[in-house]
């Protein structure tokens, strides 16, 4: 990718190749047949003079959200909204599977010398700015359509966001710009609290120039293209033949790990959740490989993958299905990329181990499927399926039933398992375990507690042994304080609801993020400011007009304290950081 960062002066000052002009026009019509078919063409007709040239720079952008975006050729079209009243965004795309928002601007220039200048800059950065504040209103109606999954993103902590200029003229840009554009991504990050030292492609801001030398290259090795797997060896192996045909059985560690090195991501072009990069499902997968290679195939749930074609070996039938070797043709693994990935990765320091790695593996042959309506809804069904969380081993745990137990006794329901249904606003004698896990945290007064709640809830449930678990949940919470910690956050979490109701978004919009990511924060002083709440042993009743007194004040003394000491800071990332709500508790 063409992180700003990576980008040196003296790239600019390089002069155009003689072939510059030809390679952008190639570039301009090879991607405009590629992706015109997805993409709008308002202002943009087929037989207007300038046709081929405003439509081959908004299939620059839409290559830009293909590649950076991870997405497929008919979304990275239709993330296009170039059009005179495109507000000086070309495109942009969500991808909340990987949690990556790219933004774009894209200027075809058919001689390939162009470069961006301070004003082209100046107009992207103003735009993204205005993105950033969620003022949807000054842009095309395509992006303002998609201002909900825009807006889910940005109220987030763990989305990144990329800003993306590309153009078919040379690298890089002049010194000035280059520097602007380099101080703009500082700046961004610093706002975002994004950990000084972190590796770039975690930086949840980057800013990226793409050139006709970055667009060939990823036309070089980036591409898509099919991949063929011949004399897979599947142990074991069963089939099917209505109404798809399928093949599955256990593959060796090995083979596996040999298509990762051979192809890399390549092998998850229809995976809509593809790797997710340094996880702890991850790290677990690569230390169950390691320390228990022998118990891989119970510990694992295996890998999916859809073919073309699925061609069995004809000397398979003398040997039965205890082994059989089978060539599959265009395939791509829909399930089970970090399996994949994990295996790959550490694949060359097991030795003689990763023979003993046994993965289960099905095979899925989808022929005629022209517009992928059967691979996407087996894609879809493989990937949504309802998973086991952490919380719902939590109903397992012996404190959890004695505080079942307890709460019986006073006239209340603890809600172990998961259901659908909110009911805090139902049923007001019933108590679920995630709003248990609310109250408690920020009853906590933890800075650290309260801001793992914002960014990470599942950690409290990945050990019950671990000190986010047993810091709540332990054998001196009773019952009753279980109650009272939960009766007054509910009515807290009310009011907040309310004052943010009664916030004009449009005119307040950065107050209105402030009252809505501080939320936790805000129930963690109000929760501690209740006499007895740790210590009684009996029901208390809320005091409702003193409590919503306190969280207005609350939430004019944080606003005004953020606002003069971290103007910029995005309130999603600001109250995932357990320092600065430290900060927050000092002053109030």
């Amino acid at each position: 990718m063409a992180f700003i960062v990576d980008i040196r002066v003296e790239d600019n000052a390089v002069a155009a190749p003689a072939t510059a002009q030809v390679i952008a026009q190639r570039l301009g019509s090879g991607l405009r047949e590629r992706f015109e078919a997805h993409i709008h063409k308002r202002e943009c007709q087929p037989g207007q003079q300038d046709y081929n040239t405003k439509m081959a720079s908004r299939a620059l952008a839409a290559f830009t959200m293909y590649q950076l975006g991870s997405v497929d050729e008919k979304q990275a079209g239709e993330s296009v909204c170039d059009s005179s009243d495109d507000g000086g965004i070309d495109g942009i795309v969500v991808n909340h599977s990987e949690k990556i928002v790219v933004v774009g601007q894209s200027k075809f220039n058919q001689a390939g010398n162009g470069t961006w200048t301070k004003a082209d800059f100046i107009c992207f950065k103003d735009a993204c700015e205005k993105l950033q504040n969620e003022r949807y209103e000054l842009f095309d109606q395509i992006l303002q359509d998609k201002s909900s999954d825009i807006s889910t993103a940005i109220n987030s902590f763990d989305y990144k966001f990329i800003f993306a200029m590309t153009h078919t003229g040379k690298k890089g840009a002049s010194e000035e710009v280059l520097r602007d554009m380099q101080e703009w991504q500082t700046q961004l990050n610093v706002a975002s609290f994004t950990p000084e030292g972190s590796p770039k492609e975690e930086w949840g801001f980057q800013v990226h120039l793409v050139s006709s030398e970055d667009l060939v290259h990823w036309l070089q090795t980036g591409s898509r293209g099919k991949i063929d797997l011949q004399g897979v060896e599947i142990e074991r192996y069963g089939y099917l033949n209505e109404p798809y045909k399928a093949f599955y059985g256990t593959l060796s560690g090995d083979q596996v790990g040999n298509w990762w090195k051979q192809y890399g991501t390549r092998l998850f072009t229809k995976n809509i959740r593809n790797m997710l990069g340094k996880t702890d499902v991850n790290e677990e997968i690569k230390k169950s490989v390691s320390e228990n290679p022998e118990m891989f195939w119970f510990y694992n749930n295996g890998i999916t993958i859809l073919v073309n074609e699925a061609i069995p070996h004809r000397r398979n039938a003398a040997s039965g299905a205890e082994r059989g070797f089978f060539d599959f043709k265009d395939i791509s693994i829909i399930n089970g990329a970090q399996t994949v990935s994990s295996i790959g990765t550490i694949m060359d320091s097991l030795g003689e181990k990763i023979y003993q790695v046994k993965v289960p593996t099905r095979f899925i042959e989808v022929r005629e499927d022209a517009d992928n309506t059967i691979s996407n809804s087996i894609t879809k069904a493989n990937n949504f399926q309802n998973r086991v969380l952490g919380r719902d081993f939590a109903s397992q745990q012996s404190d959890q039933h004695r505080l079942a137990r307890e709460l019986v006794l006073e006239g209340y329901q603890y809600q172990l398992l998961r259901t659908d249904e909110d009911y805090s606003q139902t049923n007001s004698k019933v108590i679920d375990l995630d709003e248990a896990l609310n109250a408690l945290a920020c009853l906590s007064k933890n800075s650290t507690i309260v801001a793992t709640l914002k960014s990470n809830r599942g950690r409290f449930f990945e050990n019950f042994e671990g000190t986010l678990y047993k810091t709540l949940f332990n054998p001196r919470l009773s019952g009753t304080k279980l109650i009272n910690a939960v009766s007054h956050f509910r009515i807290i979490e009310r009011a907040i609801n309310e004052t943010l109701s009664a916030t004009d978004k449009s005119t307040h919009s950065r107050r209105h993020l402030i009252i809505t990511h501080g939320n936790r924060y805000y129930a963690s002083v109000l929760l501690n400011t209740v006499p007895n709440l740790n210590t009684s042993n009996d029901q208390l009743t809320p005091n409702v007009e003193i409590l919503v007194a306190a969280l207005a004040h609350l939430i004019d003394s944080t606003e005004n304290y953020i606002e003069t000491h971290y103007p910029n800071a995005y309130p999603a990332r600001f109250f995932a950081n357990p320092a600065k709500i430290q900060e927050l508790y000092a002053i109030n």
